[in-house]
């Protein structure tokens, strides 16, 4: 009997500025974007999507979450890529009031994933002052992949360097994230659920586990619990980032109990990072490190700082 196969991918594509956008990477102003490199990232991120699972569905990824992308122009010349045209791909994506004036976004085959709802989740925080401040919109779909009910969040969490602050960000947005898909699986426990992004922490954390209610033993699931797939590929040797000369694996992909229901009819088969050789550096000090676009002011032309993730699900 024929397997049908099917790939769902996550990617933070590094500071995806628009070809028109007259915004600098930094806020020095040293970093400008140029037409040239953006068509060269622009290819770059097409070809790297098109590869992503295809190795083991002989497909393009049927659905792909992104982050560090501004706008709905970088979407539109992204699915309109040759190296991705042929999937038909459609794209959502909503501008948040982040800082950096990035955003997630989400792109699908329109023949394998049928959108009935997306809408962004603002978060909006307040200081002692009463003074507001904005991070990344969290992305919610909710539709149809092969006929078969599915929700999707993509989420780009604040990072941990100014602690103080994004801590705060950090534990709200993952409260907010917990709540929704409370809410969803009180309705059905059987939904099934994936929740994929940049974390900006690793799988074993104990915020995350806590915050977002995840278990590492698929055996062990119960109801409202998520599965982090990623903890068993946490180690030394390999991850989806270099940060701070080690490895680290915070792009990730959590899944609802749905998906391990004997009656369902989306099984996982696998989750993975892809870290194609093509992805790394080939030579110097930073061999088999992600083959960045910029580091610094340096402009060195690669991919990104990340690695994609992904999970192939048998239909």
């Amino acid at each position: 009997m024929k397997q049908n196969l099917a790939t769902i991918a996550f990617y933070n594509v590094e500071n995806f500025y628009s070809k028109t956008s007259e915004e600098s990477f930094l806020p020095s102003n040293l970093i400008k974007w140029k037409a040239g490199r953006y068509d060269e990232k622009l290819n770059k991120i097409a070809f790297c999507i098109a590869k992503i699972g295809k190795s083991e569905t002989n497909q393009l990824p049927s659905v792909v979450g992104l982050a560090e992308i501004e706008n709905e122009d970088v979407l539109q010349d992204l699915t309109d890529n040759s190296f991705l045209k042929e999937g038909k791909y459609k794209s959502l994506i909503y501008q948040s009031l982040d800082e950096r004036k990035i955003n997630v976004g989400f792109i699908y085959k329109e023949d394998d994933f049928i959108v009935e709802k997306s809408e962004p989740i603002r978060i909006v925080f307040k200081d002692q002052l009463g003074e507001k401040s904005y991070t990344r919109d969290i992305l919610y779909v909710n539709g149809k992949l092969f006929g078969h009910k599915i929700h999707f969040f993509i989420v780009h969490l604040p990072s941990k360097i100014d602690k103080e602050i994004n801590q705060v960000k950090r534990q709200y947005m993952m409260q907010t994230i917990r709540k929704r898909i409370d809410e969803i699986l009180s309705e059905n426990h059987s939904e099934r659920i994936v929740l994929m992004g940049d974390f900006n922490d690793t799988p074993t954390n104990e915020d995350l586990r806590l915050e977002l209610n995840t278990r590492a033993n698929v055996n062990e699931l119960k109801k409202f619990e998520l599965y982090n797939p990623m903890v068993a590929l946490q180690s030394y040797s390999r991850g989806s980032l270099m940060f701070k000369k080690q490895w680290m694996l915070f792009d990730q992909q959590l899944f609802s109990k749905g998906f391990f229901d004997h009656s369902s009819p989306l099984e996982m088969l696998k989750t993975d990072i892809f870290d194609a050789s093509f992805l790394k550096n080939s030579s110097g000090k930073s061999i088999s490190l992600p083959f960045r676009t910029f580091v610094g002011r340096k402009y060195f032309g690669g991919y990104s700082d990340h690695f994609p993730i992904f999970t192939i699900l048998k239909w």
